[in-house]
């Protein structure tokens, strides 16, 4: 069955470039400035995937109320960042190069705030593993939402495979950096790193065996809420790679802009696969 293989086909290389992104701290010397250059990119796929690939369809799919559960997704993320603080994304301790005469150290540690504490890799890893068990069901759903109305796999699943590989290096990178910094040997790091990447495929496995499981009429409306759903995780995902730097990067407003703008627009063209 051409569903399984496909979906197969989108997990393998979900985990092949999530371990390359656990590779990133041992091998690369990544600036903060080029890191939420590329954040800033992944972030505009996942937007432009949201707003063009899966509301849509799961509205198509399951009718206007189903926009309801974007905003369950949406909360979900957010309380899960609330409580675990897993989406920091910095490849190194923080040593920034940057030349520009500012000092930018998120500590936001104006008179009267809080500085929240040191970020462990146990609790990041937690949180990015159930993050990416709902990104399975993301991915899962859009193929199975594409092959319910066009009987292959469309444009949608395409948008969302490439949005969740443009994001997914992030927060691989995560985990071992913290690992690193608190002294895990490389070894334990990387075999950390490729549970946390399995878990994608983990999450696609259980909604496709679970969607296989119910009768067509309630399979339908199913795959259509749980795509609404894993749109709102996309934007809280993007919006929390965003806005968080919108006060500290005035210098480099238009290059980080420029990296959001073209991957927003790498998804409105990828929708037109959609149409054809």
């Amino acid at each position: 069955m051409v569903i399984p293989a496909i979906l197969s086909a989108y997990c393998a290389l979900i985990v092949a470039v999530s371990l390359l992104g656990g590779m990133a701290p041992l091998a690369l010397v990544l600036s903060h400035t080029r890191l939420q250059v590329y954040l800033s990119f992944a972030a505009g796929t996942m937007l432009g995937a949201a707003f063009f690939h899966m509301l849509p369809e799961a509205v198509e799919m399951g009718g206007p109320d189903t926009v309801k559960w974007a905003a369950v997704g949406l909360l979900a993320l957010f309380l899960l960042e609330r409580f675990f603080a897993y989406h920091q994304h910095e490849p190194a301790p923080i040593a920034h190069d940057h030349h520009h005469g500012h000092d930018h150290h998120h500590r936001h540690d104006v008179e009267g705030e809080h500085v929240a504490p040191a970020l462990s890799w146990g609790t990041a890893a937690f949180g990015l593993a159930v993050h990416s068990l709902v990104g399975g069901v993301a991915l899962a759903s859009a193929v199975v939402a594409d092959a319910n109305g066009e009987g292959r796999v469309g444009g949608m699943a395409w948008g969302v495979f490439l949005a969740t590989v443009m994001h997914k290096p992030a927060d691989a990178m995560t985990i071992v950096s913290l690992m690193l910094r608190a002294g895990a040997p490389a070894k334990l790091a990387h075999l950390v790193n490729l549970g946390f990447a399995l878990m994608i495929p983990l999450g696609a496995a259980l909604f496709f065996v679970g969607i296989g499981r119910l009768a067509p009429d309630t399979a339908e409306p199913m795959t259509a809420a749980a795509l609404a759903f894993s749109a709102g995780t996309f934007l809280c995902i993007s919006l929390s790679d965003v806005l968080p730097e919108l006060h500290f990067h005035q210098h480099d407003r238009l290059k980080l802009s420029g990296a959001l703008v073209a991957g927003f627009l790498l998804m409105v063209a990828a929708s037109s696969l959609e149409a054809g």
